[in-house]
């Protein structure tokens, strides 16, 4: 092989005097070399004086120079200077710090040895010393619950476009539901999920972030929202994720990414109308043909690495409107009084007096005698009905209007 090279820069040299007038694409042609090549050895050529047999030769691809090597003297002064300039600095300085104070103080910088040139040299010695922690990463796996047992969801958006909601089953990464909205509110939000509910079953748990969609707004301090006391007169617990903490519910922030990057972002749907139909398909795809590299489903489609699903209990045919109460019971939630003596606890005003205007009070709920419990400090105030409750079993469609009207009221208000 090295002779058929040197062959060819014995030809690319007899061209070259032959023909001075030939560009270097045109020599690079005739000997089919990449003008790159032709650049190197024609520049190896002008540097050989005089010209001889050798400057055809292949040249030694080891460096010419060996590196540079720190003697220990070097190496204990930048660590000196590590802990020197903490007390000057006030603060534990960085690899550029010491490369400046190494070649700028001391009697190194006119000793003649070799000292670092490069900040990354002064890391290396620190790394090699211990001054710098490895950081350690620890993968802690999620646990997976039974399957169908925990949902997940929340809204992805495309745009000014529309607004979808998805749905992802913890246990198996089966893409449940999505469901689309030129823009969702309380209301629209409530009713896909009951929608959901309709088709698939009732499962343990939904997990979900604060939202005010989900959860109200945040002058409510805790009072569940209409999606709230709808899941719960269900028998489903929503498990809230604390604010700040996307990471506690990735199936459903993971689902929202692929969907836009795999789905939606490659041919835009027109509207809502239309995605709802693209994400219909995309979501039978992704459930029986897409591989699924989580560990639960080995690269495998979610429902061929779980062929036998539980069968979830359906919607009742009659809810306890009022079953929320327990759920919050002894729960105290802070307000502060308005100017008309009044304190606004979900959809009702209650009124605790003029001479309490401006002050803070806790409202305590009594789930076991139906009222609130008006708290300053450790003083009962007085107590008030709760408003807005039924007292008897509503067939599942009358209690979805009556829900469905008091997230719109709360939407307005």
């Amino acid at each position: 092989m090295e002779s058929e090279w040197e062959l060819d820069r014995v030809r690319l040299y007899q061209l070259r005097g032959a023909h001075p007038d030939w560009t270097l694409g045109h020599l690079a042609t005739t000997l089919k070399r990449s003008l790159s090549w032709v650049k190197k050895w024609l520049k190896r050529f002008r540097e050989a004086e005089p010209p001889s047999l050798a400057m055809f030769k292949s040249q030694s691809r080891a460096p010419h120079h060996r590196p540079f090597q720190i003697v220990p003297l070097v190496r204990d002064a930048i660590l000196s200077l590590r802990d020197e300039l903490k007390q000057r600095y006030g603060r534990v300085v960085g690899a550029k710090t010491i490369l400046y104070h190494l070649h700028h103080e001391g009697d190194l910088s006119s000793s003649g040895l070799y000292l670092p040139r490069s900040a990354r040299k002064i890391w290396q010695i620190l790394k090699d010393a211990g001054r710098i922690p490895t950081r350690v990463t620890v993968h802690h796996p999620v646990e997976r619950p039974e399957p169908l047992s925990h949902w997940e969801m929340d809204f992805g958006q495309l745009g000014d476009a529309f607004e979808f909601l998805t749905v992802v089953d913890r246990g198996t990464s089966v893409l449940v539901d999505t469901s689309t909205q030129a823009h969702f509110n309380a209301e629209t939000a409530l009713l896909a999920v009951a929608q959901i509910l309709l088709v698939m079953g009732i499962p343990q748990k939904l997990r979900f972030d604060n939202d005010t969609r989900f959860v109200g707004n945040w002058l409510t301090d805790g009072f569940p929202s209409a999606l709230m006391r709808f899941l719960l007169c269900l028998g489903v617990t929503p498990d809230i994720v604390k604010p700040g903490r996307p990471q506690d519910k990735p199936f459903a922030e993971r689902s929202v990414r692929t969907l836009k990057y795999e789905c939606l972002w490659l041919d835009p749907p027109r509207d809502w109308l239309d995605a709802a139909e693209v994400l219909r398909l995309y979501r039978d795809f992704y459930n029986h043909d897409r591989a699924h590299q989580s560990v639960v489903c080995g690269n495998r489609p979610p429902f061929k690495a779980f062929p036998s699903l539980p069968t979830l209990p359906p919607v009742p045919d009659s809810i306890n409107p009022d079953a929320w109460l327990t759920y919050f019971h002894r729960r105290i939630f802070r307000r502060r009084v308005a100017q008309n003596g009044t304190v606004g606890v979900g959809r009702h005003d209650y009124y605790v007096g003029y001479d309490q205007v401006g002050k803070r009070v806790g409202v305590l709920l009594d789930a076991e005698r139906k009222v609130f419990r008006i708290l300053q400090g450790s003083t009962v105030l007085l107590e008030k009905e709760i408003q807005g409750l039924v007292g008897r079993p509503l067939a599942f469609q009358a209690y979805l209007e009556r829900i469905l009207t008091e997230a719109h009221t709360t939407d307005a208000r």
